[in-house]
């Protein structure tokens, strides 16, 4: 009989335990929302990725806007080819709402240019927008 009532406190014992853990559980319904970064589209700036002539200069605007979590930093990334990614800015940011423009020389060589505009959240995420341009 003893066995049998160790059981029941048991079994009662990791219901209560089970029923506090859900009750802790954030309510996940709800979607995160993450940071927007958009091109700017007006005259004069670039905001797809094109073929463009060597040696070109290119105005491209970004406007980003946080989301869930608050903005930590900005970075634009260049790679040209297959080469490795170079960090060209980088800045803290502080508020809400960021607005970036960037001119852009392309080089006198024929070949591929990515330009990645990156921002990372307070919590660590990454959210990233990139153009490439062939150049010829």
């Amino acid at each position: 009989m003893e066995k049998r009532g160790l059981f029941v406190r048991m079994a009662l014992l990791t219901l209560a335990v089970s029923g506090w853990s859900a009750s802790c559980n954030r309510d996940d319904a709800k979607p995160t929302v993450n940071p927007t970064i958009e091109f700017v589209i007006d005259a004069g700036y670039t905001y797809q990725s094109d073929t463009m002539a060597l040696g070109d200069t290119l105005l491209v605007g970004v406007r980003i806007n946080k989301g869930d979590d608050g903005l930590n930093t900005f970075k634009v990334i260049s790679k040209y080819d297959a080469g490795a990614d170079v960090v060209v800015d980088s800045l803290s940011i502080g508020a809400d709402q960021f607005a970036f423009d960037k001119t852009i020389l392309l080089r006198t060589v024929a070949g591929t240019e990515k330009w990645t505009f990156w921002v990372q959240e307070t919590d660590g995420d990454i959210i990233r927008r990139s153009l490439t341009f062939t150049v010829q």
